[in-house]
């Protein structure tokens, strides 16, 4: 059984909460923005916020809201570009597409599919000439890989030894299609190993192993050698917005439901219930809703 420390415990079920908040705040339409969710995605983000090292940057995708709150840990900031609020320093918000919450090393996030990982490759190639140090991560989905400028900017970033962590959430995913149905199959291990990228797979639902993975990638970038690591996710919720998002919408998230998303073994809550046990993670939830509250 793996094991979770206290703090990566409450991590997780932060993250979760504060999702499940932002849901039902969908469902009753208090958005003008698209939101788009990661139910599921909860462990890569506390990962990645467990993993990266001050110097270090992140680059993302529209999908971003999970890691900017794993980074930020500041809920009510991030509902301020939600709600596009005004700020006194004059400072426009980024909604939620482009969002890049400050203090957090995120620098980049872009709804344009692969284009984060063009950005990423700059930022290293720029630290690289600079002498500026730390290792930059880009995250991206299955879709990603399916764009020309992921196979050119891994070719540039191999060819230039840059400290890069490439981290693919293969969620069988893009918009509302999975890769049956838009394209054959791509074998991201057999890619790597053409281009000399050093490459990891790991179930993104068990947040030790995702630890372990990032951790080990960043220790080869910080030398000069690109690494990848490819996630086997599963996102719960629908493309953008609230699910359910319609009447006869299958999927049902609902905060009165819990926590948990059922009994799914790709959902990183279900894997932290299993290893605490079901009293220790109640009382543990209750703990983290209640602070959450008083805060």
């Amino acid at each position: 059984m793996k094991a979770y420390s206290d703090s990566e415990a409450i991590a997780l079920i932060r993250l979760r909460y504060w999702q499940h908040l932002l849901n039902e705040m969908l469902k009753a339409k208090q958005f003008k923005v698209p939101i788009h969710l990661a139910f599921g995605h909860e462990a890569a983000a506390v990962a990645m916020d467990l993993t990266m090292q001050p110097d270090d940057v992140l680059c993302l995708t529209h999908r971003n809201g999970a890691y900017n709150l794993a980074r930020s840990k500041a809920f009510e900031a991030e509902l301020a570009h939600y709600r596009l609020e005004s700020r006194p320093d004059g400072v426009g918000h980024m909604a939620s597409m482009n969002l890049a919450m400050e203090h957090t090393g995120i620098a980049y996030a872009s709804s344009i599919l692969g284009n984060a990982l063009a950005v990423a490759s700059g930022i290293a190639l720029h630290r690289k000439m600079v002498e500026r140090p730390g290792v930059v991560f880009v995250a991206m989905g299955d879709g990603a890989i399916e764009e020309g400028v992921f196979w050119e900017s891994l070719i540039f970033a191999r060819t230039h030894e840059l400290r890069l962590v490439v981290v693919v959430e293969n969620n069988d995913f893009s918009l509302g299609s999975t890769i049956k149905q838009r394209r054959s199959p791509i074998d991201l291990a057999l890619v790597c190993a053409g281009l000399g990228v050093t490459y990891r797979q790991v179930s993104g639902a068990l947040l030790p192993d995702v630890k372990v993975a990032l951790g080990a990638a960043r220790d080869e970038a910080s030398q000069g050698h690109i690494s990848a690591v490819e996630m086997d996710i599963q996102t719960f919720n629908q493309h953008a917005g609230p699910t359910p998002g319609w009447p006869e919408d299958p999927t049902h998230i609902a905060l009165e439901d819990g926590l948990l998303l059922g009994e799914h073994p790709k959902d990183p809550l279900y894997h932290l219930r299993e290893a605490i046990g079901p009293v220790a993670f109640d009382r543990l939830a209750a703990q983290v809703i209640a602070r959450d509250h008083d805060e």
